[in-house]
Order: structure tokens, then C-alpha cells, then sequence
């Protein structure tokens, strides 16, 4: 007899702190750490289509370890706490499903916070709209037909930010309006820098997988997303008869630039004021949209979050008076 069977789905947004949890959620995250005496647990975020939240396996982790694989779904069992302002869950129990469970996958597939579809026309359109070069206007339109669905889905990076559905797009997007001010306050080549924000992220549609967990590719483990970028681009400038050589270089420069320095990653340092610039502005948005989501997710309790690796400082949190 399936005693879950029947059991209603208790979604993540509703679960509130001290709650007893036992329902099913997909695991996309499982990261092995060691307590202090050396002793294994495991970090894992668990998710459903209304949100995500983060769990520890304290006890027989090694158990577990070989039973597990992110993107996969499972019943699980433990109390719901509260870790620094945030539910989490100590989880006591992982099982598979039982037989005859009643599962239905959209219920454990992400959904995006906005509308992608019009935010990608939207984009595009933004684009068209400032671009005076006809063969470029052009490479828009061909890149929306190949690659809308993909592009407007997937995520912004793997972990660190927009790490969501819709969040290239959202991050784009957001990259975009910034060079169209950046362009004209500096009387930049806004052909090519509106352009360049354009195509700047585009392998990252082919360096990860985001469903039904992250993970790097082949592809994107050797090459990387700018130079995924960079041959998605020169084949699709290469289909337009008559594109101008000179006018591809530039953009291709601005893709394979845009970290900035070689040691993170960037075939080429930026070379060009428009490169330069799209380097700036790419940190400032990654950076800005980090700082949203350590403040939206802290404690309002404390006056300034832990120390954030990645921005090599711990930041003030605002107390939302």
C-alpha cells in the first residue's frame, strides 16, 4: 500500500519555518562539504515550479552520496528551520519515489518570474530601433528566428548571478538599455556596442544546461561561452550576403573581450572604446544583481551581510524602512 499516494503537494513557497516536511521535490543542487571534525554533509537545493530552497544532510551522508543525482526527483523528509533570514530544511530522509507515486514533472519544472516571450521582443525590438546598419538589423531578425526560444529560457550564469530561468535575458536585456545611454553620453559606435550587448552572452545557450539541472557541456567545459559566442556569431554573419568584414571584427572583438582580462577568461583585452565599455557594463550589472540578491535574501536583522567571495566584501543591508 502507497501511504504518499494521495498526499497534497505542500509547494515551497507555502512552507513556513518548524513545519515537519515529507512531500517530493527535485534536487538540482548536491554539493559534499566537511564539518569542522572533518565529517561529511551535504548542501542540496531543492526545487519545485514555485521556488527554491536550500537543505543540509547531516546523517548518513555517505548513504546518500551514491543514491543521488541532481535533476532528480525525491521524497523528502526533515524539519523546516530558519538559517541567517532564510528557510531551510535539515533533512533527515531522502528516498525515490514509491511505486504508484502520482507525480507530475511540471510541478518540479522552473518557471520564470516574467513574461519571457515579451521581454524577448521587446529586447529585440529595443535593438532594431537603435541599430542604423541595415545588414545588422538584419543579423537581429536571423538570430531571433534560430534562436529565441533557447535564449529567452536559459540561464544567466550557473550559480553566482541571474542563475534562473529567463535570467540571459533578463541580464541582457538590462545590458542593452545601459549602452544605448553609454553610447550616446560618450558618442560611441552605438552599431556596434548595442550589437555587442546583444550577442556578448549568447554561448552561454550552449556552454550549460539549466534543465533539469545545471551543468556544463562538452562544449562549454573547452571552449567557453565567448568563443561559443564568437562562432555563433560569425556564422550567422556569414549567411547575410554583403555583411560587412570590418563591422563583424568589431563586434567579434567586443565578444571575446568582455571579461576584460585574459586571467578571466577573455581571448583578448578590450581594445576598442565600445569594448571597454561593454566590459564595464557587464561587471556593473553582474555585480548590482549580486547585491540584490544577498540584500533580498539576508537576514533584516543584521546591519551587514557575511563575507561575500565574490565581491571580496561583506555588504550593508538595508532594513527595508
Amino acid at each position: 500500500m502507497n501511504l504518499f499516494k494521495n498526499i497534497e503537494k505542500k509547494w515551497i513557497q507555502d512552507i513556513q519555518v518548524g513545519e515537519q516536511l515529507d512531500d517530493f521535490f527535485r534536487i538540482v543542487e548536491i554539493n559534499k562539504k566537511l564539518k569542522r571534525d572533518g565529517a561529511p554533509f551535504l548542501t542540496l537545493v531543492l526545487m519545485d515550479k514555485t521556488g527554491r530552497m536550500p537543505g543540509k544532510v547531516w546523517d548518513n551522508v555517505e548513504k546518500y552520496i551514491p543514491l543521488l543525482q541532481e535533476g532528480e526527483i525525491y521524497r523528502v523528509t526533515g524539519l523546516v528551520s530558519e538559517y541567517k533570514g532564510q528557510k531551510e530544511i535539515r533533512v533527515d530522509r531522502l528516498n525515490t519515489p514509491p511505486n504508484g507515486s502520482v507525480i507530475n514533472p511540471e510541478d518540479y519544472t522552473e518557471e520564470a518570474a516574467f513574461d519571457t516571450d515579451s521581454l524577448f521582443d521587446k529586447m529585440t525590438s529595443l535593438v532594431k530601433s537603435h541599430l542604423s546598419e541595415p545588414h545588422l538589423i538584419q543579423l537581429v531578425d536571423l538570430f531571433a528566428s534560430e534562436y529565441k526560444n533557447s535564449f529567452q529560457n536559459h540561464y544567466g550564469a550557473q550559480k553566482i548571478h541571474h542563475a534562473y530561468l529567463g535570467g540571459l535575458l533578463e541580464h541582457t536585456h538590462s545590458i542593452i538599455r545601459l549602452a544605448i545611454q553609454i553610447a550616446e553620453h560618450y558618442n560611441l559606435d552605438k552599431n556596434v556596442l548595442v550589437t555587442g550587448a546583444l550577442f556578448h552572452d549568447v554561448g552561454k545557450m550552449f556552454e550549460f544546461t539549466s534543465v533539469p539541472a545545471v551543468g556544463t557541456t562538452l562544449e562549454g567545459g573547452l571552449l567557453g561561452h565567448l568563443i561559443i559566442g564568437y562562432n555563433l556569431f560569425t556564422r550567422l554573419t556569414n549567411s547575410i550576403p554583403g555583411f560587412p568584414v570590418e563591422l563583424a571584427v568589431m563586434v567579434q572583438h567586443l565578444i571575446i573581450s568582455h571579461h576584460g582580462e585574459k586571467e578571466f577568461g577573455s581571448p583578448e583585452i578590450p581594445k576598442t572604446r565600445e569594448a571597454y565599455a561593454l566590459h564595464i557594463i557587464d561587471l556593473l550589472d553582474s555585480k548590482m544583481k549580486i547585491f540584490e540578491q544577498i540584500i533580498d535574501g539576508a537576514d533584516k536583522n543584521q546591519l551587514f551581510s557575511d563575507y561575500i567571495p565574490v565581491l571580496e566584501r561583506r555588504i550593508y543591508i538595508p532594513n527595508g524602512e
